[in-house]
């Protein structure tokens, strides 16, 4: 039995080993730019969403009271009034 190694072998390790490095190059590459990409989605996607268009939107604390619910009645004259109150 023949124990050395043929040139077919190691030219299958040598590719092998050279599209292993390939790979690793090509992901170190395209890392950062899609994260560039997902950075720039991520500004974007902010700036349509801003806190100050929405009070629900952002983080609070447990001790903070949540935001008061805009009641919109001007203009409404049809909806019935509270108990105990009025309409005159």
């Amino acid at each position: 039995m023949d124990e050395s190694m043929s040139v077919g072998m190691i030219v299958q390790a040598g590719l092998t080993l050279v599209g292993l490095f390939l790979a690793i190059y090509f992901l170190a590459v395209l890392t950062p730019r899609l994260a560039r990409r997902v950075d720039a989605w991520i500004a974007d996607y902010r700036k349509k969403h801003a806190p100050g268009k929405d009070p629900s939107y952002g983080v609070r604390s447990i001790y903070e009271l949540p935001p008061a619910p805009q009641d919109d009645t001007s203009g409404d004259e049809n909806r019935e009034a509270p108990e105990g109150k009025d309409q005159n």
